[in-house]
């Protein structure tokens, strides 16, 4: 038999509305994090040698901001109670542990 950890909601308080905005914050936050990182260029400009030639640079700050995102949704409790809410397992190719944990504890097979 599977044990659940049952929550108190009181959806009339200050802090559970709080909660919400702030795990729908990480959310949206991992959402544009994954757009950045759809859109940036693999390598920028590191300036320049002696003949002129671009020296080429990764570009790991988008990657950075996204595994960061990551993180965060993963830390905040809210966050990943939505998304087991959702069933939304990653972001791209980012798996949110957390919530793939949450729904196989839960015994739930479709995952998206």
């Amino acid at each position: 038999m599977t044990q659940r950890k049952i929550k108190y909601i009181d959806g009339g308080s200050p802090e559970y509305w709080r909660q919400r905005t702030e795990g729908f914050r990480l959310i949206r936050e991992a959402e544009r994090a994954l757009l950045r990182v759809k859109r940036a260029p693999m390598y920028i400009s590191g300036g320049y040698d002696e003949d002129g030639d671009v020296i080429p640079v990764e570009n790991l700050g988008p990657w950075d901001a996204m595994d960061g995102a990551i993180r965060a949704i993963e830390a905040n409790e809210t966050a990943v109670d939505i998304l087991v809410a959702l069933r939304r397992t990653h972001f791209g190719q980012w798996p949110v542990d957390a919530v793939i944990l949450e729904l196989k504890a839960a015994g739930t097979s479709r995952t998206e």
